[in-house]
């Protein structure tokens, strides 16, 4: 599990899990969580940063790779991380809630 999974995994409290039922939701919520961290870094980053990154995203980098790189080039990137999996958790409870009502 890359670092962004795992803080993921962390606020949605996943780790009860088994890897397999964890790797389905993570194929489900993670790439909605993952798009808007990476909006989110790309506002902050500048032309620059953001033309490296878009170098890193051609040569097919590994998570680990992009996750190293916005965590260098963007303040407080784990924040961001954890806010956009609060904001998905909050909006997922809140919409689970009107179901049930």
């Amino acid at each position: 599990m890359n670092p962004i999974q795992k803080n993921i995994a962390n606020i949605l409290e996943l780790e009860n899990l088994l890897p397999e039922e964890r790797q389905e939701i993570f194929l489900r919520v993670g790439a909605l969580i993952y798009q808007n961290v990476l909006m989110r870094a790309m506002e902050i980053m500048t032309e620059a940063d953001q033309d490296e990154f878009e170098k890193l995203l051609d040569k097919n980098a590994g998570p680990e790779d992009i996750f190293m790189f916005l965590k260098d080039k963007v303040k407080d990137f784990e924040k961001i991380i954890e806010e956009e999996a609060l904001k998905f958790k909050n909006k997922a409870s809140g919409i689970m809630s009107q179901i049930g009502n």
